[in-house]
């Protein structure tokens, strides 16, 4: 007996994967038996239906981020500031409500640093929520070599630095990225910009941009600044719209940290300042802040 299979069937593309799957013309498998004393139609295997593949996940869209934070385990982690536990606060900064208060009111300065200090020579991130809720000065992300006690000047000082040969108080050795949402004569531009600066001098601008949204009275801005040691590379990247992360920096460029605030242990903190001009009852304050080594 010779048995003949005869099948007719066709395929298709799914829309998942390129996956093919078998669809049937209108006659079902049909079995044939040759030289049979009879003939008949046998009926056809049932066959098991394929799986529907599963939806596909949109990865495109980053998870939720409450505060800005980095992929290690942190140094320190504010989300929210309860009371002064761990920070040394300096000048007009206070806590308030759940936020770390730099600077409010006109012509003041504060500035608040980590009881913890880090090693310069080490890579690390670092990520914050602030809201300036009037035009003000602005704010300063800091690392210095000097003291948990150290301030600069308020106003164009954004409680970090001042104008060489003024008299005035800065923070030395130190770098800072700045916030300055009060544009002064010495400034790159006359606009509200973000730069890095060295040792307390607000005049010399290693680098600048402008942030491309307003850093004050339009809500909570979220800033991640990333220093690589080995590279001696700092990008900062921020956002006045979300949590989430840009995808290219503000601003990069290549500073050595130990060389600059020496060796040993620094200071990290943030630094607030208010002007003679400024519009009645400016606050600036933080909201979250986290550090984390590489």
């Amino acid at each position: 007996m010779v048995l003949v299979v005869a099948a007719a069937v066709t395929f298709s593309a799914s829309n998942a994967g390129g996956i093919r799957t078998a669809e049937p013309l209108d006659a079902p498998p049909v079995l044939v038996l040759a030289n049979a004393s009879s003939s008949r139609t046998a009926s056809p295997e049932r066959t098991r239906a394929a799986p529907t593949p599963p939806r596909a996940v949109d990865r495109t869209r980053p998870p939720t981020v409450q505060a800005p934070m980095s992929k290690v385990a942190p140094v320190f982690a504010f989300q929210g500031f309860r009371d002064t536990t761990d920070l040394r606060l300096n000048g007009s900064a206070t806590v308030a409500d759940g936020r770390l208060v730099l600077a409010s009111g006109r012509d003041r300065a504060g500035s608040a640093w980590s009881t913890t200090t880090i090693d310069p020579s080490r890579s690390f991130s670092t990520g914050f929520s602030f809201e300036i809720t009037k035009i003000s000065d602005g704010i300063a992300f800091v690392v210095q070599g000097r003291s948990g006690t150290a301030r600069g000047s308020s106003g164009e000082g954004l409680g970090y630095g001042a104008r060489p040969g003024t008299g005035r108080p800065r923070i030395r050795p130190s770098l800072a990225v700045e916030f300055d949402a009060w544009p002064n004569a010495f400034d790159p531009v006359d606009r509200q910009h973000v730069a890095v600066t060295r040792n307390g001098d607000v005049t010399r601008h290693l680098v600048w941009t402008e942030p491309g949204f307003s850093l004050y009275g339009r809500g909570v801005v979220n800033v991640w600044i990333d220093y690589d040691a080995r590279m001696h590379r700092l990008r900062v990247y921020a956002s006045g719209k979300s949590g989430f992360r840009p995808a290219e920096p503000l601003v990069t460029t290549s500073v050595d940290l130990r060389r600059i605030v020496g060796t040993g242990q620094a200071h990290v903190g943030l630094t607030g300042g208010t002007g003679i001009t400024t519009v009645a009852d400016p606050v600036a304050a933080v909201t979250a802040w986290n550090l984390k080594l590489r």
